[in-house]
């Protein structure tokens, strides 16, 4: 199955936040569009941290350590640190950043079935802190509190059964006071 995703990636030192897809249309083989110009890449594991990267007919030999979010790459000699969101991580991101003051009703960004609550209504959490963990194609994600506050309501039961608690993109999920 052929799957294009979108990410934004931040290079440290650099001010531009650099707005990405990528699509595997072959084993290994990839489309890669960045700021709207797409390339050919060919991207192969040699062993736990160094890869063999190929773009546009350019050979690289890319050392990568992961933490998290947070990649350090070094190419030719030259170390970059970058940070690589999805759209609902750099959602997220935003909305720590800004300082949300009030009120605040949290929305799924995307369908899915919320799998575990984290939080009860009353409990005092931390911009950042996970409350809950909604379940979309096969994959966990973490739904965290955009502020410091106390949970007001939460609107989705929990329950291992995606029939029990399906969200729609846009669906509340739980308000932060």
């Amino acid at each position: 199955m052929i799957t294009k995703r979108e990410y934004y990636a931040n290079v440290e030192g650099f001010e531009e936040e650099y707005k990405m897809s990528v699509e595997e249309v072959k084993h290994n083989i990839f489309e890669v569009d960045v700021l709207g110009k797409k390339h050919s890449a060919d991207f192969r594991q040699i062993n736990e941290s160094i890869y063999s990267l190929i773009i546009d007919n350019k050979s690289y030999s890319v050392e990568i350590s992961e933490n998290g979010d947070q990649f350090e790459v070094l190419v030719d000699g030259e170390s970059y640190n970058i940070e690589i969101l999805d759209d609902m991580k750099r959602l997220m991101k935003l909305r720590t950043e800004v300082g949300i003051e009030g009120r605040q009703v949290v929305e799924s960004q995307m369908p899915g079935y919320i799998w575990k609550t984290l939080k009860e209504v009353g409990d005092e959490v931390k911009a950042g802190e996970p409350v809950m963990i909604l379940v979309a194609m096969k994959m966990e994600n973490e739904i965290k509190a955009p502020k410091d506050g106390v949970i007001e309501e939460i609107f989705v039961k929990a329950s291992e059964d995606p029939q029990e608690s399906t969200v729609s993109t846009g669906d509340k999920l739980f308000v932060i006071e």
